[in-house]
């Protein structure tokens, strides 16, 4: 962003843009790829430090997270599921390096319009994959899976002795990913980064490849039908709107029929198929129930549960998310503080031991309260606190068109994030954590670079200053 040329942005070899770009990258791969990715990025963002005599600093949000990590493995001594909990441990740590090798090499402005760009043209890359596969499916009538390394990844698994099973999602498409949620999940957290580079004020050629990737990436969302990616989207238009209606009315609204018109009439039926349905039978249910108030916490939950599946009878999938939350929230009530350890395992177990056969709670703040309870709910918190007090702050920066829309991109995925989350759990997988936490290592630098935040090196030597007796003695012996 800013003063964006082509010989500014231009491949280099150097390894802070090959740690960027393989951070980028593993959306577009399988989970395990991403592991390895990982670990080369973070070689070569360790490599550039040494060769420009740098420290690794982890800055706020990774003293955050360290805490966080640490509280995980505080959870294996009451995990319901110790080797689950324990291999859920390793995956978040091994993507925690995406983190520091993210703060690592973003140290200039340069280095962190680059990141963009290229989270940017991946963004567009599984977008154009989800397209693709539905166009062939569903216009060309063509035999093609909806999963694009299916083949691989039930070799590898088949190879390994991992359960694998092929979901059927119909006229969905999931991409580069397994499922159709998770895909939206990852285009709707990228998207606003996408936007931000858009709306920069300099034409050139990265510019307009990213226009394209960002249409491409919300046609890709549309066709995975998550009713949950639609209206994470929407929360970030009107945030958008909401910034920027003031100064650019006319183009505001007219950009906002424009998209309206180009959204397919399957898009638009599978949205407005989110409105409940119901709503007469709903309405004389709870006035039948009103004038008895639920006298526990147990008959509190069944009844909020009853009256707002009622309103969606006719929808499964909708229906079972609020079976599900409400047996989540019965678990919640056994373990409040601790929660029954780190891991979807021990949810999944809570969930069959109810007769419900799902991974997790598809909704991403019971599952946190699941696994780590109140603790881990409020730990969880507290980096989205810093997220969204670094955004507001960037967004408010005097006239550094450029910090603000950073500013925008940042409350816009934790917009993304939070909506998305409430019907889904959008960190399940590895590719997904890890750009997380790509984008919170663009947060911490971007604070850096435009609030000025000073930068706290990681270091395992103390420097202190000689103590009074120190410099006598040393005033004694050699002076």
């Amino acid at each position: 962003m800013g003063e964006l040329r082509d010989s500014y942005i231009s491949v280099r070899r150097e390894p802070w843009f090959y740690s960027v770009l393989l951070l980028s990258a593993a959306p577009l791969f399988s989970d395990y790829v991403s592991f390895p990715l990982i670990f080369v990025s973070l070689f070569l963002a360790l490599r550039d430090a040494k060769k420009n005599g740098r420290t690794p600093a982890p800055g706020k949000l990774g003293l955050l997270m360290a805490v966080y990590l640490l509280y995980m493995a505080f959870s294996l001594v009451y995990s319901t599921d110790v080797l689950g909990s324990f291999l859920s441990l390793l995956m978040w740590l091994s993507v925690f390096c995406a983190y520091m090798a993210a703060v690592t090499v973003l140290t200039d402005r340069r280095r962190l319009r680059t990141a963009v760009l290229c989270m940017t043209t991946v963004t567009g890359a599984v977008g154009g994959v989800a397209v693709l596969q539905y166009l062939l499916r569903e216009v060309f009538h063509l035999s093609v899976s909806d999963k694009l390394w299916l083949p691989v990844d039930s070799f590898v698994y088949r190879l390994l002795h991992i359960d694998f099973t092929n979901g059927n999602f119909g006229e969905r498409v999931s991409g580069t990913f397994s499922n159709p949620n998770l895909l939206a999940a990852y285009l709707v957290l990228s998207i606003p980064f996408a936007i931000a580079f858009v709306l920069t004020g300099t034409r050139s050629k990265p510019k307009a490849a990213a226009r394209i990737a960002l249409i491409v990436a919300a046609y890709g969302l549309g066709f995975t039908f998550s009713r949950g990616g639609y209206l994470a989207l929407i929360a970030v238009g009107l945030l958008l709107c909401a910034l920027f209606i003031r100064k650019r009315f006319v183009m505001t609204v007219l950009t906002v029929i424009y998209v309206v018109l180009l959204i397919p009439p399957a898009i638009g039926n599978r949205l407005l198929s989110a409105v409940p349905q119901n709503t007469q039978q709903s309405a004389v249910s709870v006035t039948e129930t009103e004038n008895t108030p639920p006298e526990t916490l147990s008959q509190a939950v069944n009844q909020l549960g009853r009256d707002v599946s009622e309103h969606y009878t006719g929808d499964d999938s909708v229906h079972m998310r609020f079976v599900m939350w409400k047996k989540v929230m019965l678990s919640v009530r056994e373990h409040p503080l601790f929660g029954t350890g780190v891991g979807v395992q021990t949810t999944q177990n809570t969930l069959a031991a109810a007769g419900l056969e799902f991974k997790h709670a598809h909704n991403l703040f019971l599952e946190i309260l699941s696994e780590g309870g109140l603790i881990s709910l409020a730990l969880f918190c507290g980096i989205l606190w810093v997220l969204l007090k670094r955004g507001v702050l960037l967004l408010k920066t005097g006239q550094n068109r450029e910090a603000k829309l950073f500013g925008f991109a940042i409350v816009g995925a934790l917009f993304a994030l939070c909506v998305h989350g409430v019907f889904d759990f959008p960190l399940l997988t590895p590719r997904l954590i890890s750009t997380c936490m790509l984008l919170m290592g663009m947060t911490e630098a971007a604070a850096r670079l435009y609030l000025h935040e000073p930068t706290r090196e990681l270091t395992l030597r103390r420097h202190r200053a000689p103590s009074r007796l120190a410099q006598a003695t040393y005033a004694a012996l050699y002076e």
